[in-house]
């Protein structure tokens, strides 16, 4: 992993600030709490880029995580759905500007949060229906309960209960073939994103009142099924949902709106909730129990669902 001093004069010779600056302290570097080593670069306390570094886990599971979000940026530029990379020639760490705005899961009030839903459900169908014919581009990570055995960064979860508990229900009839179903599902048809989380998606608000989505973090993202973005941004939508304010529903009304390829289904509502179980497990062991047996409950339900 590049060093702070490597890291800065990177960001001279990409032209982010300038070498004065640097030099009378007015540049910091610092880490962002992401599964892989992201650090921003800040001028005078202001984001004037990003780099992105292989974590632990990708190094584990063998994925170059690093150029396929480099190839997917660049892939999706012309959307302006996301950060713009920032060319540098050969391998090494993606550059990328930042996006205005703050993380979705530091957004609150009704008056947002509708605004954010519909246009999440816009912004989806267009990165589902970016023309991918002909394109160099990298297939989407394939979500772990598809796998026929768990990567190596997730194979110690077999030795703890918490995380154990997760697993032995993939053994379950009825998750079993919900599993089976999604995977006959996933091919590589579209762009997908791969990992909507609410730290993933940034909200910038206007002055006039308007609100506007973009999407970070791609590293999981190419070739795939966008019943896999569709699940996971209902299940973060309908977390953050209220009595009387669907958010989910509208964001699916939008997407489908604008003419989204992807369906909901309840096996692909299973195999998102077995995936959110296994990082509350893994992220707060016993503290996480209850939490783990209701999204358990919840695959297990989602697991006789037909499509929504």
């Amino acid at each position: 992993m590049d060093s702070t001093p490597s890291l800065l004069g990177s960001a001279v010779r990409h032209g982010l600030v300038p070498v004065s600056d640097v030099r009378a302290g007015r540049v910091h570097v610092r880490p962002v709490s992401r599964s892989n080593h992201v650090h921003v670069v800040e001028r005078a306390g202001v984001a004037v880029g990003y780099v992105k570094q292989p974590g632990t886990a990708a190094s584990l599971d063998g994925d170059d995580t690093v150029s396929v979000e480099a190839s997917i940026l660049g892939a999706i530029a012309p959307l302006r759905l996301a950060p713009t990379p920032i060319r540098q020639g050969g391998s090494g760490p993606v550059w990328m500007t930042p996006l205005p705005g703050v993380e979705l899961r530091g957004v609150g009030g009704d008056a947002v949060l509708r605004p954010v839903a519909t246009d999440l459900g816009r912004a989806l169908a267009r990165l589902h229906r970016h023309a991918v014919a002909g394109a160099r581009l990298p297939r989407a990570t394939t979500p772990w309960p598809l796998l026929d055995a768990l990567p190596p960064s997730m194979s110690g979860g077999r030795l703890r209960d918490d995380t154990r508990s997760v697993l032995a229900r993939l053994d379950t009839l009825a998750i079993r073939r919900a599993v089976d179903r999604a995977r006959a599902q996933w091919r590589p048809t579209h762009l997908v994103h791969g990992d909507i989380a609410a730290g993933n998606v940034i909200v910038e608000t206007t002055p006039a009142g308007g609100v506007r989505v973009g999407l970070i973090d791609f590293e999981l993202g190419g070739l795939g099924s966008p019943e896999h973005d569709l699940a996971s941004a209902a299940a973060m939508l309908t977390s953050l949902s209220r009595p009387g304010l669907d958010l989910a529903a509208l964001c699916l009304d939008a997407y489908w709106t604008a003419c989204g390829p992807g369906t909901l289904t309840g096996p692909w509502r299973c195999v998102r909730a077995l995936m959110t179980a296994w990082q509350v497990a893994l992220n707060h062991g016993e503290s996480g129990a209850a939490d783990v047996a209701r999204l358990l409950s919840l695959a297990e339900a989602a697991a006789e669902e037909g499509p929504a």
